[in-house]
């Protein structure tokens, strides 16, 4: 006979007891498998569950946080506005990025760097040119 670990003292003999009195057409033995496949498959399911409910890349829990992040920059950055961007950049303000809510966050992200980059090289671009002006400035004093 299959062992059914954990209170099987209780559960086979009330089984059996049953399967005697014409209850159930299965043997105890069948009964017993039956259970540990049942109790298998609702663990798997739970399992299945938890790895959609957490890992899905749409809908799990971490890209549900990543996506958060995601629109708190989004929003940062449309805050800024033309702030830090060269007119030619003005473009990317006027994308309509879709609802994170259904899908991957892939798109926004992309846009999200595209921007970024956008305000470094702004950034750096007047950054040089201050030291070009500083460096000819300095020149000019020691001549």
């Amino acid at each position: 006979m299959a062992k059914v670990y954990g209170r099987d003292e209780e559960m086979i003999p009330i089984q059996s007891d049953y399967v005697e009195m014409g209850g159930s057409t299965l043997t105890i033995d069948q009964w017993a498998q039956g259970l540990v496949v049942k109790l298998l498959e609702v663990t798997h399911g739970q399992w299945l569950y938890r790895n959609v409910h957490v890992h899905d890349a749409t809908s799990g829990l971490a890209a549900t946080a990543r996506k958060e992040e995601i629109q708190r920059f989004i929003e940062d950055q449309i805050e800024l506005g033309e702030e830090g961007l060269d007119e030619k950049d003005h473009y990317l303000l006027e994308v309509n990025l879709e609802d994170l809510e259904s899908t991957t966050g892939e798109e926004q992200h992309y846009w999200l760097l595209q921007i970024q980059a956008a305000r470094s090289e702004r950034a750096l671009r007047a950054a040089n040119q201050n030291n070009v002006h500083s460096r000819d400035s300095n020149e000019r004093g020691r001549a």
